[in-house]
């Protein structure tokens, strides 16, 4: 697993690295997507930089509620991204970049600083106590390491690049503190969690123990199992709790054979395509109340801002996250079945967890099932408690 975030990365992957380390290395910020998307299209004639960026390899699992690292950092990176989010590059993503080695020296004799602090912390009987480590003590402590290494001092410009990749590492989101904007003074809280990165030697070695933390090796796999009616019960429970509470259809005009397609078998890529057909017609035949057909085009689109705009906003952000996964296995479709776009397979598959080709085309339907089944039920759940009844 470790070796994901290690693997060479294609032509397009590297320009999309490239270009976000640029501009951080020149001003110091961290560009927007819009930026980098629109640089990437006018430098390098990449057209889909989304995609692009969703290939880029990662480990944990991408949800509101779990974790993940990869070699970017933005908000809501579970969710499609935003033109006016700011993107990073974290650890992982700054090794492939040789220029940035100074930077990643000089993070890993922080983290090291942080260990001993907090290993030297103590204890007290009657409160709790916390590590506390000032950007100056940071800076003292790269000095020294410098004059070991024959280089200079840190100068202001690294030290507040510093702190912004800190604070874009797990288990640091939230340590470190700036108080006042105009300085590059600021304070970190050191987490008990960095005591598992004692003893550490190198980036690669940090890469390891931040993967065991966000990643740890699960119980052994069992094959997925799923039953023939899942996706059809699914669907009819989540109509019928649609219509519960709007008074209308959820789905419209289903086509009976899209449906007991879906009841099938998959034993092989054509039959892959066939049952992921079926899918596809059975989810863009979904309507907002008010409507009584769907439109040519984003339908699964257009429920997922109705529900967003009459939704708390914890139910919102589940329910985007699940039609999110949804339209997912809609591209899968266009992926699989369309030879020139057959290159973007590999992302697709890999935006739902699989590798492309899959070793079985079996399983990989039986996967899509499970996804789909856990989507839909996401939806029922959200809506039964969340939408009012007419």
């Amino acid at each position: 697993m470790a070796g994901s975030l290690r693997e060479p990365l294609n032509p397009e992957q590297e320009h999309l690295i490239r270009v976000i380390f640029e501009q951080f290395d020149r001003v110091g910020e961290w560009p927007i997507w819009q930026y980098v998307d629109l640089t990437l299209e006018s430098r390098f004639g990449v057209d889909n930089a989304a995609d692009v960026l969703a290939s880029l390899p990662s480990v944990g699992e991408r949800s509101p509620t779990s974790l993940s690292y990869g070699l970017t950092w933005r908000q809501d990176s579970y969710a499609p991204v935003r033109l006016d989010v700011p993107i990073a590059l974290t650890v992982a993503g700054l090794r492939y970049v040789p220029e940035a080695e100074p930077l990643l020296r000089s993070f890993i004799t922080t983290i090291r600083h942080f260990v001993d602090r907090k290993r030297n912390l103590v204890p007290s009987p009657t409160k709790v106590v916390e590590a506390t480590v000032t950007s100056a003590e940071i800076r003292n402590e790269l000095s020294t390491a410098s004059i070991g290494t024959g280089a200079a001092p840190p100068p202001e410009a690294p030290m507040r690049k510093l702190r912004q990749l800190l604070a874009h590492e797990p288990f640091l989101y939230s340590v470190v503190h700036k108080p006042d904007p105009a300085k590059e003074e600021w304070t970190v809280r050191v987490p008990a969690v960095l005591r598992a990165y004692r003893g550490l030697v190198s980036i690669d070695d940090y890469l390891d123990r931040v993967i065991e933390q966000v990643a740890p090796p699960g119980p052994p796999s069992v094959p997925l199992s799923f039953g023939a009616l899942d996706i059809p019960y699914a669907v009819g429970y989540l109509d019928a709790v649609w219509r519960y509470r709007t008074g209308s259809h959820l789905f419209v005009n289903l086509d009976p054979a899209s449906v007991a397609r879906l009841t099938q078998e998959c034993g092989s890529e054509e039959e892959f395509n066939s049952l992921m057909s079926a899918l596809a017609d059975v989810l863009g035949q979904v309507v907002k109340p008010g409507q009584s057909s769907p439109p040519q085009r984003g339908a699964l689109e257009a429920v997922r801002d109705h529900l967003s705009a009459v939704l708390d906003v914890e139910a919102a952000d589940r329910v985007a996250a699940a039609i999110g996964t949804l339209i997912h296995l809609r591209r899968l479709r266009v992926s699989a079945q369309h030879g020139d776009a057959r290159h973007r397979a590999v992302t697709a598959f890999q935006q739902i967890g699989l590798a492309f080709p899959p070793v079985s085309w079996q399983a990989a339907w039986a996967h899509v099932a499970v996804t789909a089944k856990g989507a839909l039920d996401v939806l029922r759940e959200e809506i039964h408690v969340g939408l009012p009844s007419v």
